[in-house]
């Protein structure tokens, strides 16, 4: 079983995100209100694939919109990766709740992410 691990960049975790045959490590900001496995920036790991689909999706101000989705993996420090959908969205790496829900995350005084299989 693997051990858990501390992120001391809070609120950010490091994660290995996958699409086909390109992987990019990032550092990505925890957000609780997103309900989808991982956003990241149009071109970090989906840069001249097509898509697999599209996801519409509602964002905090309550525009919708439709994004590309790829059929992906993710991994979290040492834990094995695990399959996830990857959307083209945004500025920076989220992971949303179907990563965290995976695991224990302790958010502990704003000062690191502890995180727990």
């Amino acid at each position: 079983m693997s051990q858990g691990f501390t992120s001391s960049r809070f609120p950010y975790l490091p994660l290995l995100v996958s699409v086909r045959q390109r992987s990019e490590a990032v550092e990505a900001l925890v957000d609780t209100g997103f309900d989808g496995d991982v956003s990241v920036p149009p071109g970090t790991v989906t840069a001249g694939e097509p898509p697999d689909g599209y996801s519409p999706w509602i964002l905090a101000d309550g525009s919708e919109v439709l994004t590309p989705a790829y059929d992906g993996t993710v991994q979290l420090g040492s834990f094995a990766r695990f399959p996830a959908i990857v959307i083209a969205l945004g500025d920076e790496p989220v992971p949303g709740r179907g990563v965290t829900d995976r695991f224990r995350v302790i958010l502990e005084h704003g000062r690191r992410l502890l995180i727990e299989p």
